[in-house]
């Protein structure tokens, strides 16, 4: 089954294109990554994917509903972290995940709260303030509110971003969790070790453009040679085939590849 559906979709702002014509979609229980440049259009596909902006053109099914003209059903169902994630900073852990959870309706909040520090490992910060974690906390944090309402779909975008190498690794884990449980997962990163390493499949955002989708082993595959010669700084490195290999080859033209 399709949770994510999209085709042909356009949109622009004023006589801006900043997304033409994209197709894809995305089946339960998936990692599915989408990498791409700063200003590819990462963000804004997410905010049409959850019905923050309509789209210009085309169409877009997310768990079977209609994002933007069924937003309030839709956000019933799926879970959203952002790089920002809104957290009240003055309020404590605690306080910030109870408010959402009655805003959420969740039936015995505290209980559902107390269930989700001790899966992010927040047990011990619980009445500290928010303005007082780390970034790798505060993003721990933004999943347990995304979870609040046990959602089938998690959209995360740059969840990574500006995280230690420990950090990372935890989410990853709880990524591979999530999904082990039935839950799918919508992710944009920079990290193509991180895409590599956690996706089903994967999409590559150029211009506005997907230009490969699909397992990152068959896409390196069917894309690029036994190995690769990347010139870079008038230096020739070779390599084995790689999602790196592949990104550059569709994204960077001042990075060359030829057969070897």
């Amino acid at each position: 089954m399709d949770v994510i559906a999209v085709k042909d979709l356009w949109f622009n702002y004023g006589d801006l294109v900043v997304l033409k014509g994209i197709n894809f979609s995305v089946k339960r229980g998936e990692v599915f990554s989408l990498l791409g440049t700063n200003g590819a259009g990462k963000t804004t596909l997410i905010r049409l994917l959850c019905g923050k902006m309509k789209a210009s053109r085309g169409d877009i099914k997310v768990l079977n509903l209609v994002p933007y003209f069924e937003r309030e059903e839709l956000l019933k169902r799926i879970g959203l972290v952002e790089e920002n994630s809104g957290h009240y900073k003055r309020l404590s852990v605690w306080d910030n995940l109870i408010f959402f959870a009655e805003i959420f309706g969740v039936e015995l909040p505290a209980n559902r709260v107390r269930e989700l520090l001790e899966l992010v490992e927040l047990q011990d910060k619980a009445e500290e303030p928010v303005s007082s974690l780390s970034k790798g906390m505060r993003q721990r944090l933004a999943l347990a509110r995304a979870l609040l309402h046990k959602p089938e779909l998690l959209f995360l975008d740059e969840p990574s971003s500006g995280l230690d190498s420990y950090a990372a690794e935890r989410l990853h884990k709880f990524i591979l969790d999530y999904c082990s449980q039935g839950g799918t997962v919508f992710l944009t990163t920079h990290y193509l070790e991180e895409a590599e390493k956690l996706s089903s499949r994967v999409a590559i955002l150029n211009e506005g453009e997907i230009v490969c989708c699909g397992n990152p082993l068959e896409l390196c595959a069917e894309h690029l040679p036994e190995k690769v010669e990347i010139v870079r700084a008038g230096k020739k490195i070779f390599v084995a085939p790689g999602l790196e290999e592949l990104f550059f080859k569709f994204t960077q033209k001042s990075w060359k590849r030829i057969e070897s």
